[in-house]
C-alpha cells in the first residue's frame, strides 16, 4: 500500500525535463496553426482578388475557368472557401460597367442570371448593340428588364432569342433602305418573330399581311404572293421591320405597350435617320435627285429606250419590273454597300405616325421620305391603304440615290 502511494505521488511530481518538451510542442502546434490560419487568409484573399479581375477583365475566360486555377493553386482542404468567395464577387463585380463595354461577337459568354444585358449582348447585332448600350443603363430600360423578368416566359411573344431578330436581319443603321414601322407583335401562338407584320413559314398568313400583298400586286401584276408570311427576304435587302413594341403577352394585344420598349425603338428610328442626315454619300445623292428636272428624267428615258438592243431585252425588263424586282437580281442586296444614301418610311396608321413624329423623325429631315397611309388591317385597309402606291414610290426613289441595284426586290419572299 506505501508504495502504491509513493508511486502515485511521484506520478503527480512534475519533470522538469519532461515538463519543458511538452511545453515547446504546444509552442510549435501554435506555431502552426498560427501560419495555416494566414495562409488561409492569404489564399481566400488571393482566391477573391482573381475573381474581381476575371470579372473586370474582358479577354478572360468563363468564371468556373477561375476557379479552376484559384483551386488548382490552393491546398485542397481549403478548396470550398474558395468557392465561396467566388460566388459573392461574381454577383457584384468591382466593375460592373465593364462586362459590357464591348458587342456581344467580341464579348466573353456571360451569366444570365447576373448580367443584366445578357440577351441584349448575346442575341443583338454588334453594331446594333454597340450603339444602343448607353440605353441600357439608362432608368427606363432597368425598369422594362424588371418588367419582363416578371413575366412568363412561356406566355410572352416573341421567344426571347427573337426580340432582337431585326437587329441581326438588318445589322446596322447603314444597311437600312426602307423602315416599316408597325405597333407590337402578333399576340397568337408562334406568330410573332421579332420582325413587324412577318410571321414564320408554316404559320398562316395574318391578314394584314394579306392586305400587303394584294397591294403589292397591284402596284406589280406579276406579282404573286408567296404561301407563307415570312418576310426575311425583305430585311436582307435592307427593310427594317421594327414594331414600337417588342414584345407582348399571349392573347392580350397592346399589353407591354408604355413598360419602356417605345423609348428604345424611338432611339433605334432616331439613329436611322440621324445616319441618313449625316451621310455624305446621302447629301450628294440627294443634290444629284434635286437636280435632276422632270423633263431631264423624260428625256434620259426616252433615249434609253432608242437605244435598247432588242426587242427581247425589253421584254425582259418588263418581266423584271412587273414582278417588282426593278434591276436586282438574285442574291443582291444582302450584306452589299453600307453607304447610307437616304432611307424611306412607310408608315401606316395612325399609331406608327405618332411614333415616328414623337422619335423626332419628320419630313424636314433630310434624305428621308415618308410615305402615310392607313393601316393594312381589314379593318382600315380599304380607307386608303389599297391603293397607295408605297411599294413603288419607295422604289422610284431609291433608285435616284442607289441606282437600280438599290431597289428591294419585294417578290423575293
Amino acid at each position: 500500500m506505501a508504495k502504491r502511494d509513493a508511486n502515485t505521488l511521484a506520478k503527480q511530481i512534475p519533470d522538469p525535463a519532461q515538463d519543458g518538451a511538452v511545453k515547446r510542442q504546444k509552442k510549435d502546434v501554435a506555431q502552426r496553426e498560427d501560419e495555416l490560419d494566414s495562409v488561409d487568409d492569404q489564399a481566400l484573399l488571393a482566391a477573391a482578388e482573381e475573381v474581381e479581375l476575371a470579372a473586370s477583365n474582358l479577354g478572360s475566360s468563363q468564371p468556373e475557368s477561375v476557379a479552376a486555377s484559384s483551386s488548382a493553386a490552393t491546398p485542397a482542404s481549403l478548396a470550398p472557401k474558395a468557392t465561396t468567395i467566388l460566388k459573392q464577387s461574381t454577383l457584384f463585380p468591382s466593375n460592373p460597367s465593364s462586362t459590357c463595354s464591348q458587342p456581344s461577337s467580341y464579348q466573353p459568354h456571360s451569366d444570365p442570371s447576373t448580367d443584366p444585358v445578357h440577351l441584349e449582348r448575346t442575341t443583338m447585332s454588334s453594331k446594333w448593340y454597340t450603339l444602343l448600350l448607353p440605353e441600357f443603363s439608362k432608368p427606363y430600360f432597368t425598369t422594362l428588364k424588371s418588367f419582363l423578368s416578371t413575366q412568363n416566359p412561356k406566355t410572352t411573344y416573341p421567344p426571347s432569342h427573337l426580340i432582337y431578330n431585326w437587329s441581326r436581319l438588318v445589322p446596322s443603321p447603314s444597311h437600312v433602305r426602307v423602315v416599316v414601322v408597325g405597333q407590337d407583335p402578333y399576340h397568337g401562338p408562334n406568330q410573332a418573330c421579332g420582325l413587324s407584320f412577318s410571321v414564320a413559314k408554316g404559320v398562316p398568313t395574318p391578314p394584314s399581311l394579306k392586305n400587303i400583298y394584294k397591294e403589292l400586286a397591284a402596284e406589280y401584276p406579276g406579282f404573286k404572293a408567296p404561301n407563307h408570311g415570312c418576310l426575311d427576304g425583305w430585311a436582307k435587302q435592307g427593310v427594317l421591320l421594327l414594331n414600337a413594341c417588342l414584345t407582348v403577352s399571349a392573347g392580350q394585344a397592346g399589353s407591354h405597350h408604355g413598360k419602356g420598349w417605345e423609348v428604345l425603338t424611338k432611339r433605334v428610328l432616331k439613329m436611322i435617320a440621324d445616319d441618313a442626315a449625316d451621310s455624305g454619300a446621302a447629301k450628294e445623292a440627294n443634290r444629284r435627285a434635286v437636280k435632276e428636272s422632270k423633263i431631264a428624267s423624260m428625256f434620259a428615258t426616252l433615249q434609253d429606250k432608242t437605244n435598247s438592243s432588242s426587242g427581247e431585252e425589253k421584254k425582259k425588263k418588263k418581266e423584271k419590273k412587273e414582278q417588282g424586282g426593278e434591276g436586282q437580281g438574285e442574291g443582291q442586296g444582302e450584306g452589299q454597300g453600307t453607304q447610307n444614301k437616304g432611307v424611306v418610311f412607310l408608315i401606316w396608321g395612325a399609331p406608327a405616325a405618332k411614333t415616328l413624329a414623337e422619335a423626332g423623325v419628320t419630313e424636314k429631315n433630310a434624305n428621308v421620305l415618308i410615305l402615310k397611309s392607313p393601316h393594312p388591317s381589314p379593318l382600315s385597309a380599304h380607307r386608303g391603304f389599297l391603293g397607295n402606291g408605297h411599294f413603288k414610290k419607295a422604289n422610284e426613289w431609291l433608285k435616284q440615290r442607289y441606282g437600280e441595284e438599290g431597289m428591294i426586290d419585294w417578290s423575293r419572299l
